[in-house]
This record gives C-alpha cells, sequence and structure tokens, in this order.
C-alpha cells in the first residue's frame, strides 16, 4: 500500500553547509527532519527536474551542476521497485545521476535508512519548459503506476516542489500579482485535503512558475482525503518552500 505521503523543497540555499544562518532554512530543516517514513520498505521521490520523465536506475548524485563541490549523496536503492514501476509507467530507468530536485531532498536528510527510487516529470519551468499537460498527464499516469506496484509493497510518496517563484522583488521572476494569493490556497489546501490542489496547478503553473506542478499532481491524485500532519511554508528569496506529510 502506500503508506505516507510528503511534499519537501529542493533549494540548495536551504541546506546548512550553504547558508547555515538563514532562519527559514533551519524552520525547513527542522520539518523535514520530523517527517517519518518508517512504516514504509521505500520512498518514492517525485522531482521534476530531470532531463526527461522517467525513473533513475541508481540514486547517486551532487551539487556540481551549481558549481558546489564536496556536496555529494549516494543512497540505496530498490531495484525491483524500480522495474516494477518502470514497467507499471511504460518508461525504461534512466541512467544518473540523478537531478538536485533528488539529490537536496536526500542532502536535507529525507528518508534516511529507507531504499529510495527517484523519478523525475517533465519540467514546466526554465530555460526550455515543457507543455503542462505533458507533465500533468505523466503526473497522472505515474500515479496509476505507483498504485499498481504499491499493491505488493508499502511505499511513501515524495513530492519534491516549491510553489511560487514570483513573491518579492528578490524572487526570480520579481514580484507577481497574484503569486502570494495561490501560494496562500496552495497551503491550505495542502493542510485541508491535498485533493484540492489539483484545482490550483494551472494557477500555480501560470501565475507563480512554481517548479512543483507536476509532483504536486502526484500528491493530489494520490493523497485525496488524507490526513494532514501540518504543513511548514516559508519564503526567503521569493519562492514558497514547503515541508509536509499526510497519512491515511
Amino acid at each position: 500500500m502506500i503508506a505516507r505521503g510528503a511534499v519537501v523543497p529542493h533549494a540548495p540555499v536551504l541546506l546548512e553547509a550553504i547558508q547555515p544562518s538563514l532562519d527559514e532554512g533551519r524552520r525547513l530543516r527542522k520539518a523535514v527532519s520530523e517527517l517519518d517514513f518508517s512504516e514504509a520498505e521505500a520512498v518514492v521521490i517525485v522531482s521534476a527536474h530531470g532531463p526527461r520523465a522517467g525513473i533513475y536506475e541508481r540514486v547517486e548524485g551532487s551539487l556540481r551542476g551549481f558549481d558546489i563541490e564536496g556536496l555529494e549523496v549516494a543512497r540505496d536503492t530498490d531495484f525491483e521497485l524500480v522495474r516494477s514501476l518502470a514497467g507499471a509507467w511504460g518508461r525504461a530507468p534512466m541512467d544518473g545521476p540523478v537531478d538536485f530536485g533528488v539529490s537536496v531532498p536526500l542532502l536535507l536528510g529525507v528518508g534516511g535508512g529507507v531504499p529510495v527510487v527517484a523519478v523525475t516529470l517533465p519540467e514546466t519551468t526554465g530555460p526550455k519548459p515543457g507543455a503542462l499537460p505533458d507533465a500533468l498527464d505523466a503526473a497522472r499516469t505515474l500515479s496509476e503506476a505507483l498504485r499498481t506496484v504499491a499493491d505488493e509493497r508499502d511505499v511513501a510518496v515524495i513530492a519534491s516542489a516549491h510553489a511560487s517563484a514570483g513573491l518579492t522583488d528578490r524572487a526570480p521572476l520579481t514580484k507577481v500579482p497574484g503569486a502570494g494569493e495561490i501560494d496562500r490556497e496552495l497551503v491550505a489546501a495542502l493542510d485541508e485535503d491535498p485533493g484540492l490542489v489539483e484545482g490550483l496547478l494551472a494557477r500555480l503553473h501560470g501565475t507563480g512558475d512554481a517548479c512543483g506542478v507536476g509532483p504536486l499532481a502526484v500528491i493530489a491524485h494520490l493523497f485525496r482525503g488524507w490526513s494532514s500532519e501540518g504543513v511548514t511554508y516559508e519564503a526567503p528569496y521569493g519562492v514558497g518552500y514547503l515541508a509536509g506529510q499526510w497519512t491515511a
């Protein structure tokens, strides 16, 4: 069965090794450290920053793409689950390294001691964004595949996702009208019922340029009606960062 659901941030600046004095970073690191995956046989981390939609064969990565040396991560994976999920989703496993949407959560300590399966959906932000419908379709079919493989395994699913990127003048998009409002609606939905997030995805993409639209769609599909254990939200650089968990 699917044992737990969660959302985590993936901004390198939140790592203690990079910005130890950031108060918002400390709060998010604490929230991430309190996520409990002890009931799961494996955790599936869903990113949106890989080269294409697919499942990584191994879980090894770094932050060299940001010109940051010395921050590397390697975690055990569940090869049987990789193969069964790849078959159910109809996508062959990919070579690594894993993208930063996987590496940063692992460097934050997500799922320590539990095998990790790393998945990525099509990017909808950045210099070469894909089409939103393609990402949402991949999220839907991934969710169906996860339900199939979870019939035989206890699996936790984690969305590596950020909210709006236009909350203040310091933000990547500078301040975008309506970005703060959609983030408030997102946090309220995640606290009330993750399924409600599905109705916000187009606005998150169009107004906030949120990189987490695909992974958040997976959360909406899988955890409709589940109970929130609280969502931490911080926006120190004008980007909404999230950490939270759901149980059935």
